[in-house]
């Protein structure tokens, strides 16, 4: 039928548009019925706020390298932006004041998390790292770490020995876990 047939006959016409006005309130009716809450996601991590928690010095120290030295650091749950910051320095102890650093104290610097240490401290490591730094015997980590979810997550900050040079390195490091920016 068309609109023409619909405006002779009057019943038609009239029916039309009572359908059409039934039809446009039943949504109107359905929305304003009580949804069930809807689960909240709770793999997003927006509700949040991390940036104002203090920082975690999980590494002040002065210790000796032979093969490999691990520190075993923890991002707490529901951590939106953690962030590793540090300095090390590697050096060979003397007599007095006088330690040696350089190439020949060179060390690595190794961040991984729990499956990439798991696999290194088996010798499956492969240099698989979320961060490395070559041989060398001063310098600066600056790393953000994805975030946290429901669970701690587990990292590992690594020293390695270079090949040559002394058997035995001390390293100084200062690391600390923050959050934000």
């Amino acid at each position: 039928m068309g609109e023409v047939e619909l405006r002779r006959s009057p019943i038609l016409f009239v029916a039309a548009r009572l359908g059409v006005a039934i039809l446009a309130t039943v949504p109107l009716a359905a929305c304003n019925r009580q949804q069930p809450a809807a689960k909240q996601d709770i793999s997003s991590l927006d509700h949040v706020d991390s940036s104002h928690a203090k920082p975690i010095n999980f590494l002040h120290k002065t210790f000796t390298v032979r093969k490999y030295a691990q520190f075993l650091f923890e991002v707490p749950p529901h951590t939106v932006i953690p962030r590793v910051h540090g300095t090390f320095k590697s050096f060979v102890p003397r007599k007095g004041n006088d330690n040696l650093s350089d190439d020949t104290t060179d060390i690595s610097f190794l961040l991984m998390n729990a499956e990439q240490f798991t696999d290194y401290s088996h010798g499956q490591g492969g240099g698989t790292a979320l961060y490395t730094v070559e041989a060398t015997h001063d310098h600066e980590v600056e790393f953000v770490l994805p975030p946290s979810h429901d669970d701690p997550e587990k990292y590992y900050v690594v020293f390695v020995n270079s090949p040559g040079g002394a058997a035995v390195k001390s390293v100084e490091a200062d690391f600390s876990l923050s959050f934000g920016y």
